[in-house]
């Protein structure tokens, strides 16, 4: 006996709570949304209207077409000092100067064949070719070991 008791409370519950929803719903559409669409902006007859520039000051202001500078490409030594490959393990970083703050030019993974084409006098810094994409650039010394 107590069943039909349950079902009929909790069918009324069921009922109850989709009519609470759906007449949320429907403030929710019909009442929040259209105030929070921003209105078009007015236009008035004296407004100032954006006049088109005078055809001789566009001319005016384009600039002339600069020719490229032409850059002459280093020449490249054809022997190198001996060959060696990459023993950091996370790779190198070629440097444009020997330096450590010099921009990067390139790169090389590990055990990479590099080709030593000339060092410092302090013997601190390497050029070095890297014999796959044919990048060059700066490392230090420890990071090359010969073949």
């Amino acid at each position: 006996m107590r069943f039909p008791e349950t079902a009929k409370s909790g069918t009324s519950l069921a009922f109850s709570l989709g009519l609470i929803g759906a007449i949320v719903a429907t403030g929710w559409y019909y009442v929040i949304l259209p105030y929070q669409k921003h209105p078009q902006r007015p236009s008035f007859t004296n407004d100032l209207k954006a006049a088109p520039a005078p055809k001789s000051l566009i001319a005016e202001m384009k600039a002339p077409v600069m020719p490229q500078p032409t850059v002459k490409p280093k020449p490249k030594p054809t022997d190198a000092k001996y060959q060696g490959k990459v023993n950091a393990s996370i790779g190198l970083v070629f440097r444009a100067d020997p330096s450590q703050s010099a921009k990067n030019v390139g790169g090389a993974d590990f055990n990479t064949k590099v080709a030593v084409i000339k060092e410092t006098p302090d013997r601190e810094w390497l050029y070095v070719r890297n014999e796959n994409t044919k990048e060059e650039g700066w490392v230090r010394v420890g990071n090359i070991r010969k073949d």
